[in-house]
């Protein structure tokens, strides 16, 4: 089973609009990779266990899937996004069974809205994709991958590198590609190395001092990435058929969440 929510994991994070940490906390997997990380040597034989099924599947949902859902969103992308749209409703619901909400709640949101407002009012827009970009691209990449509710995909497009780094994870194994353009994985990996350092423990500290406030925020984050998923669908030209086998790809995605989340 954690091989299996892992691999979703890893799918989630090449969708546009998906949260990977968001299913990570859906599937009920999200603690227990913070605190296997925060606290390895603490029970190093079972964290190993857990790093590496979860390491394993969710780089062979990435490398292996990134040219499947390339395909999927290039020829069936409604029906794919209603898809995820489903795992992340039914996540979101089991998800928000496990906070205390309270007039706090209300400021947080209010805080939360107002600052995630402030930050997507500027449109990026960078022609020159140099290593420094890249670089910021594996920042992004981590701090997306563990705050919950923010699709890096979404961030990586604002920055212009989206299919680049697709492009990468895909031609990981070619020898000559690799070569070609090593100074951009140098600089990608080197950020997410950084960003990894310091979100990994600064998000853990978080959710063990203050849980419910670090909830509600998760919680408020993910209605928007529902909203702005939502959005992104719905604008997607399609036909009546198609239509109705999305809205039976989005049952799906609810009832394959309720199952994961078990």
């Amino acid at each position: 089973m954690l091989f299996i929510k892992a691999f979703l994991v890893g799918i989630g994070k090449i969708i546009p609009g998906v949260s990977g940490a968001m299913l990570a906390i859906n599937f009920n997997i999200y603690e227990r990779l913070l605190d296997s990380l925060t606290n390895f040597f603490s029970n190093y034989k079972e964290n190993i266990k857990f790093l590496l099924i979860f390491g394993f599947a969710m780089m062979l949902a990435i490398v292996l899937g990134s040219n499947i859902i390339m395909y999927l969103l290039s020829n069936y992308k409604f029906v794919t996004m209603m898809f995820f749209l489903g795992l992340i409703i039914g996540g979101v619901y089991n998800f928000s069974e496990n906070i205390k909400f309270n007039y706090r709640s209300i400021i947080i949101a209010i805080v939360v809205i107002s600052l995630f407002t402030f930050v997507t009012t500027f449109n990026i827009t960078i022609n020159n994709k140099s290593n420094i970009i890249f670089f910021v691209g594996g920042i992004i990449e981590i701090l997306a991958s563990i705050i919950p509710g923010i699709s890096a995909t979404s961030l990586l497009m604002m920055l212009g590198i989206y299919d680049d780094v697709i492009k990468m994870v895909s031609m990981s194994f070619n020898y000559y590609y690799v070569v070609n353009n090593i100074n951009i994985y140098i600089s990608y990996i080197l950020g997410m190395f950084l960003s990894f350092i310091i979100s990994v423990f600064l998000i853990n500290y978080l959710i063990k001092k203050y849980r419910n406030q670090s909830y509600i925020v998760i919680f408020i984050l993910s209605i928007i990435s529902i909203i702005y998923l939502i959005k992104m669908i719905f604008l997607i030209k399609t036909s009546i058929l198609t239509f109705i086998i999305g809205v039976m790809f989005l049952v799906l995605g609810l009832l394959l969440s309720c199952i994961l989340d078990k």
